[in-house]
């Protein structure tokens, strides 16, 4: 056989399973990477939407005096994202996190939209559907303003936060939620399930740990994103969700027992 002949010859059996092997080797070794930097980039569009509406808040509060929302639902039956919306553009895009798109329950999975939820004009005889939402981020409602003349319970009116609020870097506005708004406590226990941390109930009823369960939810590798009233979007870890200022005498705490 010629040098030439030889310089011609093709792999060999034995050569091309090391080709495939290494080809699969590095396949494994890039797949969880690559899996890492979508879960990433769709974490970083999530904080963009925060900020969107952390802008829309801004502008709301601009054009009313500084002032937050009425409560309930600014007294014509809208909801925060209703309010917002004339500030903020494309609602049904900025709504939804990207690693919770799909609607389930009102209350349900960590990685489930709350909804479809329906908002209604109040109108006699009767109530008219105003608009059908599905969303992946919940209001502080410990930032809804009593109206004028209407008389609120001592244990919230007391908790209720007065705009312009101190230490506004650590006040939540919205974060990732599978409900559309909560009032954490202080006293609120961590969830033992961070994929489905309530039961599914059509009535909303929080069940014994409290609202801070809405936003205790494995999202973003145990942590949610959170804007704060001084317009910035953060990851935050789920043990430092007892860290907040939630409402106007939130007393901060360590917390345990997160699965």
């Amino acid at each position: 056989m010629s040098a030439r002949d030889d310089h011609r010859r093709g792999f060999t059996l034995v050569e091309l399973l090391i080709v495939i092997g290494i080809i699969g080797l590095l396949i494994a070794i890039l797949l969880p990477v690559l899996g890492a930097v979508r879960r990433a980039g769709r974490a970083t569009a999530c904080l963009a939407n925060l900020q969107d509406w952390g802008r829309s808040y801004q502008m709301y509060l601009n054009a009313n005096g500084g002032k937050s929302f009425l409560s309930p639902k600014d007294l014509t039956g809208q909801a925060w994202f209703e309010l917002l919306q004339p500030y903020n553009g494309d609602v049904s895009r900025t709504l939804l996190c990207q690693d919770a798109t799909e609607p389930g329950n009102m209350i349900g999975s960590s990685s489930l939209a709350w909804g479809p939820t329906r908002t209604y004009v109040i109108a006699a005889p009767q109530w008219q559907v105003r608009g059908t939402f599905v969303g992946s981020y919940g209001f502080n409602a410990w930032l809804w303003r009593t109206p004028p003349g209407q008389a609120m319970p001592p244990e919230f009116a007391g908790r209720m936060i007065d705009l312009p609020a101190a230490h506004s870097d650590s006040v939540p506005v919205l974060a990732d939620c599978i409900a559309e708004q909560g009032m954490p406590l202080e006293t609120d226990t961590a969830p033992s399930n961070l994929e489905h941390p309530l039961p599914v109930s059509g009535s909303g009823v929080p069940g014994p740990r409290g609202q801070m369960a809405y936003f205790c939810i494995d999202r973003h590798g145990r942590a949610v994103n959170v804007l704060f009233l001084d317009g910035h979007a953060a990851r935050v870890p789920l043990s430092e969700l007892w860290k907040l200022q939630w409402h106007r005498g939130f007393e901060k705490r360590e917390i345990t027992g997160l699965p």
